[in-house]
């Protein structure tokens, strides 16, 4: 599945004045992009909104008043927890609300696509992810995607093949470490079946 970004008319604020700016239509960026883009990440998200203000980083100043605004939209919203630690809100398409504890637990049937990220200079403005801009449900239904013909797939195999479906060639150690903590998860909720001794996966 693509990824097609929403069109955000620019606008140019200064940087200084971005805090005093008019918040409703913050406001309705960001639920411009969480419906027609979403499930997207809050880093992600709250950076294409500012850009489309002409601000290309948030600092002291920006950083809380921009949270304020998102919190302020009352969106759909599940959490998930980077590799280094660091967690993040997960905003959904307002159809998605009442579904919130069953995405968390990537319970399969609810949200079963990912969009590929790919080489930054060949993507579409506004559609390049790097592996922390992605859901980590879109993490593991690329990785349960590859073991749907009932393969039983060695674990590094399996981390390559859904490397790639993510658009990525390089395995690096946020990718990699992302892809152990999707496995993780996906093992604890029952959908994938891990053979320590074998190094070997499949689904249950």
């Amino acid at each position: 599945m693509e990824y097609r970004s929403a069109n955000l008319v620019l606008k140019e604020i200064p940087y200084k004045d971005f805090p005093s700016y008019d918040t409703e239509d913050i406001a309705a960026r960001f639920r411009t992009v969480i419906e027609e883009e979403g499930p997207v990440v809050d880093d992600f998200l709250e950076l294409k909104v500012l850009k489309s203000y002409s601000i290309f980083q948030r600092g002291s100043q920006i950083a809380p008043f921009l949270r304020k605004v998102l919190l302020s939209v009352g969106a759909v919203t599940t959490n998930q927890t980077d590799c280094d630690g660091s967690v993040h809100l997960v905003l959904w398409p307002e159809r998605f609300r009442g579904l919130e504890e069953r995405l968390q637990n990537l319970e399969s049937g609810l949200y079963d696509t990912w969009r590929p990220s790919g080489k930054k200079e060949l993507m579409p403005e506004g559609t390049f992810r790097s592996i922390a801009d992605f859901p980590q449900i879109e993490v593991f239904n690329a990785m349960k995607e590859n073991l749907a013909d009932g393969s039983t797939l060695k674990k590094d195999e399996l981390f390559t093949h859904t490397n790639h479906s993510l658009g990525f060639l390089v395995k690096g150690r946020q990718i990699r470490e992302t892809l152990e903590k999707v496995l993780k998860d996906g093992v604890s909720n029952g959908t994938f079946i891990y053979n320590r001794r074998a190094g070997t996966v499949r689904l249950k």
